[in-house]
């Protein structure tokens, strides 16, 4: 607080002008009176007794001046000292003609204020500039300050650091509004729209609706919580925006779901691409068999690429993370094996696989003629056989047929052929009974042409027994045998 030059001089002044009616006054006065004056219309003690100035008092009387004399509740005056030089409040009148009591005047400053710290008041003298000095941020607590707004009056009242004159009782009011902190917090992203507001302001907060974590996992936000001391009330989301009333200080965090890429693929292309919640199950499947060639290759599916998934082609998978994989299939040919007389083997076969065909080696024939297995022919050339087994390396598909070549028994033939001869001798030369031959019937003659065998051909020049319905040596079916009538 200072005092300005000029104060001093009117105050000069005015006790100037005391003094110079005292000095009339005293002028008038009676021998051994002493006149008593002030430079404000104060009361005073006269022996004790109240009198209010200007007063006339005996020599060798006391005169005693209050310290202090409240003009109003907010304004007062403060005693100085006696004609300025006796500063003592009770004196003695003695070789004085004149005696002034000086008085300055003081008014009641109160500064007002939010801030606890800065409430206070004091009396300053008329006149005085008086300094005024407020913090421009008061922390309350956590998350809630207080921040300066402007002073109610002064020479810069919008400015923290302020001058005010005092020529009356002042209330100064250091105006503060309360803000709070509201903070959007998340591990993954920065929340943007942090920051301090007032009571009842409306706050934007704004987070990424898709957070890439890594190529297969990525979050993606599903809503808002608070998750602070005070619960805050989000009343709308717009997009990725949340919106919210400030109640006080609060915490904020945007709720994202973990999701993961699933990517399956198979022998036509892709069988499921997309993302997943985290948990939540996906149904898979694709084709046990894959045709690509009618009756000729084929895929077999034989389980995935990864360990994650089971070997099977339908099933259930519950994503626990990112999936790619991609269905194995192996390539299959197909191989026919063929035999007049049967054969095994025929079937799906991997690539690579070693097959195992197989065909009758010795069919039975009749009693003179045979059909024995010879070898395979087919697209992969002409194959040796070993007991009627042959292996191949299945890398196409393969057709083969079993060969056969018909034989005549020769054992069976010879007693044939010694049993003709011995019947047709025992009938040509037998003796009759009556040391005659007997004639031969036409009967007799039958009987031995059957006994002899008889062989036709088939339309490829085959021998063919003549009651066989079927080549043994080229397969062909063969019309019955048409009987002579005797």
């Amino acid at each position: 607080m200072k005092a300005t030059g000029w104060c001093w001089l009117i105050s000069l002044a005015v006790l100037a002008l005391a003094i110079l009616a005292a000095v009339a006054l005293t002028a008038t006065a009676e021998e051994g009176q002493v006149q008593v004056t002030s430079n404000y219309p104060v009361t005073v003690l006269h022996e004790g007794t109240p009198a209010r100035v200007p007063f006339r008092a005996s020599e060798g009387t006391t005169v005693c001046a209050p310290p202090v004399q409240y003009v109003d509740v907010d304004a007062r005056l403060r005693f100085v000292g006696w004609n300025w030089t006796i500063r003592d409040p009770c004196v003695t009148l003695r070789n004085v003609k004149a005696l002034v009591a000086v008085y300055r005047a003081e008014y009641l400053v109160v500064i007002d204020s939010e801030l606890e710290n800065l409430r206070r008041s004091f009396w300053v003298e008329e006149g005085t500039v008086v300094e005024l000095v407020a913090p421009s941020v008061h922390y309350e607590s956590d998350g809630v300050r207080l921040r300066f707004v402007r002073w109610s009056l002064g020479e810069n009242p919008f400015n923290s650091s302020n001058r005010v004159y005092v020529s009356r009782p002042l209330r100064i009011e250091a105006v503060y509004v309360r803000e709070y902190y509201v903070q959007g917090v998340s591990p993954y992203a920065v929340v943007n729209g942090s920051g301090w507001y007032r009571l009842g302001q409306t706050v934007l907060l704004s987070a990424p609706s898709e957070i890439q974590l890594s190529e297969g996992e990525r979050l993606v936000l599903t809503g808002w919580e608070s998750v602070g001391s005070v619960p805050a009330i989000v009343s709308r989301v717009v997009s990725n925006v949340a919106v919210l009333e400030v109640r006080g200080p609060h915490v904020i965090r945007p709720v994202y779901e973990r999701q993961y890429r699933v990517v399956l693929a198979g022998p036509k292309g892709v069988v499921y691409d997309g993302w997943v919640t985290a948990g939540e199950k996906v149904a898979v499947s694709v084709e046990s068999q894959v045709v690509l060639r009618e009756n000729e290759v084929r895929l077999r599916f034989v389980g995935w690429n990864s360990s994650l998934l089971p070997p099977q082609e339908r099933f259930e998978l519950e994503v626990k993370g990112p999936v790619k994989a991609e269905a194995v299939y192996v390539r299959q040919y197909y191989v026919e094996v063929r035999g007049r007389y049967g054969a095994g083997g025929t079937g799906w076969y991997d690539e690579g696989s070693e097959a195992t065909l197989m065909a009758v080696p010795n069919p039975p024939g009749n009693a003179f003629f045979r059909p024995r297995l010879t070898g395979f022919v087919g697209n992969v050339g002409t194959l040796e056989h070993r007991n009627g087994a042959i292996r191949v390396v299945v890398d196409r598909p393969i057709r083969v047929e079993a060969v056969y070549v018909t034989e005549p028994d020769l054992v069976n033939i010879g007693l044939l052929a010694a049993v003709i001869a011995g019947s047709g001798f025992l009938l040509l030369y037998r003796p009759s009974r009556k040391g005659r031959s007997k004639p031969r019937t036409g009967s007799m003659e039958k009987q031995e042409e059957d006994q002899v065998l008889r062989i036709r051909l088939c339309s490829k020049g085959h021998e063919v027994p003549a009651d066989a319905n079927v080549c043994p040596e080229c397969g062909e079916i063969l019309s019955p045998a048409v009987s002579q009538s005797p």
